[in-house]
């Protein structure tokens, strides 16, 4: 059995969960905000703010870093995003553990239109730095029951139209939260320099992945959208997997127009 741990920050996430749950038998090393036990899983503590050597006693090997976690704050730290800032300090503890960071960026860093894709585009160029390291950059990440847009079906499903953000059309691409998961742990024996794309369809039109059923469709402001999408925060409704910062992802996302590997082809 191979010595030492794995280490993935944004335990309890989307994507983070999963993966932790499929790497259980190896006990990884759980990150986040808080330091909870739920379900029979402890998470250390973490913030981006501060240093991972301040978490992880210098004793412990480990083997691989999986970094998920993302500040949607902004938080300005030293000058710069806490992102920023925070994967700085990561590279500088796999370097100094000799540990491989598989860092979890987005498709939204191939056009950096919004923050957010600006942030991770940056980020990449960190990860870039530390020779041993894997960029992954998946594109809207779905479960069993659809993602995003199975919780936009959901929220409308028995509504007498179906509002459409903006115009509607949007092209998406997305990827199956289980084979991403899959694939983030095969990165662990993967050696390569390349930005790997994670998709499994694409690119299809937005409005060809909701449920619309011949309902009257109608066509609202994004401005609108957002603050209907803040109705069930109000009522304590959880609607996993939908945010305004998610509309404002899909919103934006951009178009593959050149050549690249997809992380099937590894």
């Amino acid at each position: 059995m191979e010595e030492g741990s794995d280490l993935i920050t944004g335990a309890p996430g989307f994507i983070g969960s999963i993966l932790a749950k499929k790497l259980s038998d190896s006990s990884p090393i759980l990150l986040s905000r808080k330091a909870t036990i739920s379900e029979n899983t402890s998470y250390l503590e973490y913030d981006m703010q501060d240093s991972l050597d301040s978490v992880i006693e210098p004793k412990i090997k480990i083997n691989n870093v999986f970094h998920l976690a993302h500040d949607y704050s902004n938080k300005i730290i030293n000058g710069k995003n806490i992102n920023i800032s925070g994967l700085e300090d990561i590279v500088k503890f796999c370097r100094a553990r000799g540990a491989k960071l598989i860092y979890t960026s987005s498709f939204m860093a191939i056009s950096a239109k919004t923050i957010y894709g600006k942030t991770k585009l940056e980020c990449e160029e960190i990860v870039k730095s530390y020779e041993n390291s894997i960029i992954i950059r998946p594109s809207v990440v779905i479960d069993s029951e659809g993602g995003v847009f199975g919780t936009l079906n959901k929220l409308f499903k028995y509504s007498p139209i179906f509002p459409i953000p903006g115009t509607g059309d949007y092209p998406m691409y997305f990827v199956d939260v289980h084979n991403l998961v899959k694939f983030i742990i095969k990165c662990k024996t993967i050696d390569s320099k390349e930005i790997i794309h994670a998709y499994d369809d694409g690119p299809i039109k937005f409005t060809e992945l909701l449920d619309i059923n011949n309902k009257p469709t109608i066509h609202l402001p994004i401005n609108l959208l957002k603050k209907i999408l803040l109705l069930p925060k109000l009522l304590r409704i959880n609607l996993k997997s939908l945010s305004i910062d998610g509309l404002d992802t899909l919103l934006t996302m951009p178009v593959i127009d050149y050549e690249h590997k997809n992380y099937t082809d590894y």
